[in-house]
């Protein structure tokens, strides 16, 4: 029996070897891949210039080498082994995925692959399929949420008392100033048996509306921005609370992508087979 091996798939198998020297090279001698360079507006500069590059390439798949191998089944299933490989790996390291050159180049590999294979196969045949449109653009947007809205992704620690607070801290220790104030109003801890705290909430005024927050249970300030309960000090001087607020501009795209993708399994499960 023999084997043969495409061309393409040799392709694959070179670019993920170049890949892995570029990665190491880049991070032997810059470090750690810099997230917050592409902190908005590039980001959004760099997804437009992306998107049109993929959309001109993929107008002249008949005459380019590059849009023919990422229109490939090799390229497809590459993509794929490396996704699943990368998930594996990134389970098991304690460091941000978005810190390593290796995670980025993987992510834009796939997500260009994925673009050319949903200009392709939406319009497959004629009419648009929309079932294959809504799960591989759900994915697509998804994965770009995620990958290009990491920059924008923010951590801040407040510590709130019985006075109106706006200064948080970011976790490279610079200061922030909130555009609302946060104050506590009163606060509630259950112990256990052996005297640890069991449950806690708090009661919080946000910009004059009062809410409660629990461990895990956060107040949205509004869509991408919350406020959590991290902890408490309860002293003499009276109570205070540690607070985290995470923000996530980039969620409301995460969500449609997220959403999509189950509107398009659905409609698949409904559709059936077909050819």
């Amino acid at each position: 029996m023999q084997f043969s091996i495409s061309r393409y798939t040799i392709t694959s198998v070179l670019l993920v070897l170049v890949a892995g020297v570029m990665s190491w090279l880049l991070e032997s001698y810059l470090g750690a891949f810099s997230v917050e360079f592409f902190a908005f507006p590039m980001n959004v500069i760099l997804i437009v210039l992306w998107a049109a590059g993929v959309v001109e390439l993929y107008r002249h798949r008949e005459h380019s080498v590059v849009a023919r191998y990422l229109l490939s089944v090799s390229a497809t299933v590459t993509a794929i082994v490396l996704s699943a490989v990368g998930c594996v790996v990134l389970g098991l390291q304690s460091e941000p995925a978005s810190q390593s050159y290796a995670f980025v180049l993987l992510l834009l590999y796939v997500m260009t692959v994925l673009a050319m294979v949903t200009l392709r196969g939406c319009q497959a045949g004629g009419g648009i399929r929309w079932r294959f449109l809504f799960s591989h653009l759900g994915l697509l947007l998804a994965l770009i949420g995620g990958f290009w809205g990491a920059a924008d992704y923010e951590e801040l620690r407040m510590v709130v008392d019985d006075k109106p607070r706006q200064e948080a801290i970011c976790v490279d220790g610079t200061a922030a100033s909130l555009d609302y104030t946060v104050r506590l109003e009163s606060f509630d801890v259950e112990y256990s048996d052996s005297g640890m705290p069991e449950q806690y909430s708090a009661d919080i005024e946000v910009d004059g509306k009062s809410v409660t927050i629990e461990v895990n249970d956060p107040y949205r300030v509004r869509f991408g921005e919350s406020i959590y309960l991290m902890n408490f000090d309860k002293s003499d001087q009276g109570t205070r609370l540690i607070l985290q607020i995470v923000r996530q501009p980039w969620r409301g795209v995460m969500v449609v992508g997220i959403v999509m993708m189950i509107v398009g399994a659905v409609m698949m499960f409904l559709g059936g087979a077909k050819r």
